[in-house]
């Protein structure tokens, strides 16, 4: 009998089942989706909705705290909360959606597609000032490093 036991043990020990959750839930706020198969998916959809819960209901600095418990990286913490709060604008349930893709060869496992209902860019944009100033740099340095050959003085033969 299973009484008082719950949640999906995924051949894993504690730990291990533990950390596999953390860098799911960890993937998809990096990327916005992602595909695994189906009873990991049901094992992190509690952690991701409760997370984009917070996020959207709490105050700001409990909703970063709670977050960076998960992504341990507090600028992508900022990102995160940032670009969430502006997509999903006062929505306070059903962040995600799970698209079945197909089966595995192997094991013939449902693969999923784990992914937010709309588009979040969690990717830092790159200014374009930003990379002229670095070409920039790359070619004083370069232009640094190039030595002049040494000159040699040419002897002239004197013909008699």
């Amino acid at each position: 009998m299973k009484h008082r036991i719950a949640g999906k043990k995924l051949h894993r020990n504690f730990d291990e089942k533990r950390a596999l959750l953390r860098s799911l839930t960890r993937a998809m706020f990096t990327h916005g989706a992602i595909e695994t198969t189906d009873a990991k998916v049901k094992a992190v959809v509690p952690m991701v909705e409760k997370l984009a819960n917070i996020i959207m209901t709490k105050e700001e600095l409990t909703a970063k705290r709670e977050l960076f418990r998960v992504l341990q990286d507090q600028h992508w913490v900022n990102r995160v909360v940032a670009n969430f709060k502006s997509v999903f604008g006062d929505q306070t349930s059903n962040f995600t959606t799970i698209q079945k893709i197909k089966r595995r060869y192997g094991d013939d496992a449902l693969i999923v597609k784990f992914s937010f209902v709309k588009a979040v860019n969690f990717k830092p944009e790159i200014k374009e000032e930003v990379k002229k100033e670095t070409k920039k740099i790359i070619k004083k340095v370069a232009v640094k490093k190039e030595k002049p050959a040494k000159k040699v003085k040419a002897v002239k033969k004197e013909s008699k």
